[in-house]
């Protein structure tokens, strides 16, 4: 499967040169788009397409398959498109109704005219299911970026969640932790990436690289979450090609552990084949997480598992 990289939690050592990548290979992106909508054509599970919906300021691109309740929402990392969930979303809609869509500016949806916060952002989703009249409970399913955005939605609308899947979610702790452990010049050199990096991102996702990288954001602004189950899945594959990974890596996990700590019903994941795209690398991991929490809710029928 074709992936963009536009996420950016997890390759902090040197920021940015895996989103110069995607921004100049569109035509992949666009790729990678159909091919998802063929496997979603040829699991049978592409039930009910693609839409737009307007949420007042703007259109959001929004793709729909499977029947049933809970509904299952992809919230996808920093600057992703829907095409990320490509592995996932037509496994779990054959249980369950599902929803991926693209933030404001990013794949087919409409940009944004307001600045792009982290609050934004999760209005946004609460915005757009209202108006697509998708109704509740949700199980929330967010990767990197969307981590924080599932867990600040569900912070904001507790009786509208049944619970939440955090796949490798990002951390804002994680680049002053990195920072304690680096030496001055190798802080130096990723704030050197970092800074040449940002211009030539899209401006949408420039935006929201601003909005994840926000000194304001606290604890405050996603916990307490509401008492659902909580699965969180942590990619621990370690790449020591790749400058500062072991470290990030194991950083990355002492965040989620100190997470985890705060959440009264959770259970941890560890991904050994993946780094940070659980979602690509290991995709029943995250379907079977989600089909746990489908399976616990009580207006439900227990469903069948599918597998590869």
């Amino acid at each position: 499967m074709l992936k963009p990289n536009f996420s950016l939690p997890y390759t902090y050592s040197i920021p940015g040169l895996s989103m110069i990548a995607a921004t100049l290979s569109r035509t992949l992106r666009n790729a990678t788009r159909i091919i998802f909508v063929m496997a979603m054509l040829w699991s049978g599970a592409y039930a009910q397409g693609e839409r737009k919906i307007d949420i007042g300021e703007c259109r959001l691109h929004i793709v729909e398959s499977g029947a049933g309740s809970p509904v299952v929402v992809f919230e996808s990392g920093l600057g992703e498109d829907v095409a990320t969930w490509a592995d996932v979303q037509s496994k779990v809609a054959s249980f369950t109704h599902t929803v991926a869509y693209d933030r404001a500016g990013i794949g087919q949806s409409d940009p944004a005219r307001r600045p792009r916060t982290m609050g934004a952002m999760a209005a946004d989703l609460h915005s757009l299911l209202r108006a697509g009249k998708i109704p509740p409970p949700y199980i929330l399913v967010g990767h990197s970026l969307g981590g924080t955005l599932v867990q600040m939605f569900a912070h904001s609308y507790p009786a509208e969640v049944a619970g939440l899947v955090l796949v490798d979610p990002e951390d804002r702790q994680l680049p002053d932790r990195l920072r304690s452990h680096m030496t001055a010049e190798e802080w130096a050199a990723r704030e050197k990436a970092l800074g040449e990096a940002l211009p030539k991102m899209p401006p949408a996702v420039q935006a929201e690289m601003n909005a994840m990288m926000d000194s304001g954001r606290s604890e405050k602004d996603v916990l307490p979450l509401p008492r659902v189950p909580v699965i969180l899945l942590t990619g621990t594959k370690k790449n020591p090609e790749f400058p500062g990974n072991p470290l990030e890596q194991d950083l990355k996990l002492e965040l989620h552990n100190e997470l985890l700590k705060r959440i009264p019903d959770n259970r941890h994941v560890l991904a050994p084949d993946s780094r940070h795209y659980i979602q690509n690398d290991s995709p029943q991991l995250v379907i079977d997480a989600i089909h746990d929490i489908v399976s616990r809710w009580p207006s439900k029928a227990r469903p069948e598992l599918p597998r590869k």
